[in-house]
């Protein structure tokens, strides 16, 4: 029976085993490591992952269609566990062991609620690394850090815990079907207990400090604070000047040390949790 493909829940499957060979040597597994897939689909990187060498990998996938294809791995590889869920909402504390690793080709959809809720899950865990492949514009999203054009809530939120970078582009051909858009693997790092931010992915406060800054990329600071959580034209103005911001200042020009000295901005802080 042929599969036909779901495209829209992502189902662009990686093919070229030659893109699946260069992420396990960028990953260079140990043999300690567990490694957490996202949507291994019919396996081929889910092979690749095994045959690099690690102690475990849990891969979770929605489409119990994908069965005939994945359960014949566990049946030769006890190292190989399923769970078939929805990775946006899925428990990873059920996991029996926190992965060390995250190794994926995520589909393209789901790439940013499913980054916060993994990022929300392992904050300060021992797992410390990511590589995913995503699309070409969410690689540039992702890595993008603080300060620049493309900034947001969750580029700032990565620099904090770490940071990410672009390693290559992986062409559209790479897939099947393949997708209208190319691809690329980003590289996120998480500092682990020697960083004071670890967890920054689950302060609300950090959140919401970032969605309502963010919240409409063309305004000020001062017009999006006082959209999204109420602040005072005067009170903006002695926020802002207190830390060193213009008053015309917009979120994509902020660096991570000025978000952070915000987050701790009481007068800020105490606008941003009267609103729920």
């Amino acid at each position: 029976m042929t599969f036909r493909h779901n495209t829209e829940i992502g189902q662009n499957f990686l093919v070229d085993k030659s893109v699946a060979g260069w992420m396990m040597e960028r990953a260079r597994l140990a043999p300690a490591d567990r490694v957490l897939e996202i949507g291994p689909g019919t396996g081929i990187l889910t092979k690749s992952i095994l045959a690099a060498g690690c102690a475990r990998v849990d891969a979770v996938e929605t489409d119990i269609r994908l069965k005939e294809y994945l359960e014949p791995m566990t049946a030769s590889d006890d190292r190989l566990r399923l769970h078939w869920d929805d990775a946006v909402t899925f428990d990873y504390s059920a996991l029996d062991e926190t992965p060390t690793r995250i190794i994926a080709n995520l589909p393209y959809h789901i790439t940013t609620p499913l980054l916060w809720h993994l990022l929300e899950s392992f904050a300060g865990s021992d797992m410390r690394y990511m590589l995913l492949m995503v699309q070409d514009e969410s690689a540039s999203r992702i890595a993008a850090g603080a300060g620049n054009r493309e900034s947001g809530p969750l580029s700032v939120t990565i620099a904090a815990a770490g940071g990410a970078v672009v390693l290559r582009k992986v062409p559209r051909t790479a897939f099947y079907p393949s997708p209208r858009v190319d691809s690329a693997i980003a590289e996120i790092t998480m500092r682990g207990e020697d960083n004071p931010h670890a967890l920054l992915p689950r302060d609300a406060a950090w959140r919401k400090l970032l969605s309502g800054s963010f919240a409409m990329r063309r305004k000020t600071l001062a017009n999006n604070w006082n959209g999204a959580f109420g602040v005072k034209k005067d009170d903006c103005a002695e926020i802002l000047a207190a830390h060193s911001l213009g008053a015309r200042a917009r979120p994509e020009e902020l660096t991570l040390p000025d978000w952070l000295s915000l987050r701790e901005d009481s007068r800020l802080t105490s606008y941003i949790e009267r609103r729920r």
